[in-house]
């Protein structure tokens, strides 16, 4: 059952293009050559696969709990792995990120201190989970409930802790939204109305609040 109901997850399920998309590839241009770069719940390799259109030289690296190897290709390395218990040597990866998937999860630390272990001394982190403002916003699709698997949100103190408390110094912390969801605000409010689409007004104030946050931290180095 668990087996049928991930390969259905993610056959159906799509990325979109994520008001943060922009940020992480400007991290993405500015790595060393040759940096090695992970992906926590890569899915089908959406964000990989733009990254090797811009940064060819990196070594890519996909992690995920579901069956995805078909979606991926050849020049990302995959793991079917949980973020808790990764398949990596201590130091390896000059960069790591986790977009939309500790929001899943019991206890998010054992992840963070995954990320700490196979960071280099220097490295970064990015994570990005849902803002904490979607949980009072019309139901609908990106009412943070909506999703039965969502566990927590987070709001701007969560992942200050998150990154604090497993020796990440924070560079940002960030929320996200779509300004043109916004600006269609009108548009989306009728269309609830006449044609009673909860997505239509689910959208449109998940964005005027914020749909995500996301925080940027840097590996404290040890002496």
């Amino acid at each position: 059952m668990e087996k049928r109901f991930k390969n259905k997850y993610f056959k159906n399920y799509e990325e979109g293009n994520r008001p943060s998309k922009k940020f992480l590839i400007n991290i993405i241009k500015k790595l060393p050559k040759n940096s090695k770069v992970l992906d926590v719940g890569c899915g089908k390799g959406t964000y990989l696969k733009e990254i090797h259109k811009i940064r060819p030289d990196l070594k890519l690296y996909g992690v995920d709990i579901g069956e995805v190897e078909e979606f991926l290709p050849e020049y990302i390395n995959f793991k079917k792995s949980s973020g808790d218990n990764l398949p990596f040597k201590k130091e390896t990866f000059d960069f790591i990120f986790c977009m939309h998937v500790l929001e899943h999860v019991l206890n998010p630390h054992s992840f963070m201190i995954e990320f700490n272990r196979l960071l280099k001394n220097g490295g970064y982190i990015y994570i990005e989970m849902p803002y904490y403002k979607r949980a009072f916003i019309p139901d609908g699709n990106m009412n943070f409930w909506s999703d039965p698997t969502h566990i927590r949100p987070y709001n701007y103190a969560s992942i200050k802790r998150l990154l604090e408390e497993n020796d990440f110094r924070i560079l940002t912390i960030k929320v996200w939204r779509s300004w043109k969801s916004v600006l269609l605000g009108p548009y989306l409010i009728l269309k609830r109305f006449l044609f009673n689409d909860r997505d239509a007004s689910s959208t449109f104030f998940a964005h005027l609040y914020g749909t995500s946050i996301g925080g940027l931290g840097k590996k404290i180095n040890k002496i």
